[in-house]
């Protein structure tokens, strides 16, 4: 191809990148493919073909746990107020054993940690199913700060103590914190 940064498009490659699939074609749909491309373009067509995918790896050995498309699973928190009292909250917690933590072991650092009860219910009533083998906790008061420190590891987003020297250490992107409707975000 004339041109630096240019790559020739054969037939494999305009397979891979510019073919539309069976799915998505319509019938009359006739188009023409480049002969040669910018290999910057190249590669970002290629990613953008790709498809998403995760891997859960245990730290201490770089063991891989498990395999996925897709996004990773996420760790839910949710904060709401306890009923007929608007200074008294819950905080609920789902989706972590797909990290390979125990819920009742959590549910037992997290009441020592902060100083808070904690009950660990499988089948929540009046509530979205869980999955096989998982269950939800909920602790006393307004912990969706501190969980998400104790469990990403990170002792500064924190002002309690109690989220230091976790061995939990999930990505903050996979902790979704929701409020429910009354409930504030906290001024920082």
């Amino acid at each position: 191809p004339k041109g630096k940064g240019k790559v020739l498009v054969n037939g494999p490659i305009c397979d891979a990148i510019y073919r539309v699939s069976k799915k998505n074609k319509t019938q009359d749909q006739q188009q023409e493919y480049p002969t040669s491309v910018k290999r910057k373009d190249l590669i970002e067509k290629f990613f953008n073909k790709m498809e998403k995918g995760h891997a859960l790896v245990e730290m201490p050995g770089s063991r891989i746990v498990k395999i996925g498309r897709g996004a990773p699973p996420s760790v839910d928190i949710e904060v709401e107020n306890r009923q007929g009292n608007k200074r008294k909250f819950l905080s609920r917690i789902r989706g972590m054993e797909e990290y390979g933590i125990d819920g009742k072991t959590l549910s037992n650092d997290v009441s020592h940690r902060f100083a808070c009860s904690a009950s660990v219910e499988s089948n929540p009533v009046g509530r979205p199913a869980l999955k096989k083998n998982c269950v939800e906790i909920v602790f006393q008061g307004r912990l969706d700060v501190e969980l998400t420190a104790l469990l990403t590891g990170d002792e500064k987003m924190s002002t309690h103590g109690g989220a230091k020297n976790s061995d939990y250490n999930l990505p903050k992107s996979v902790i979704n914190v929701s409020l429910r409707k009354g409930i504030a975000a906290k001024k920082k």
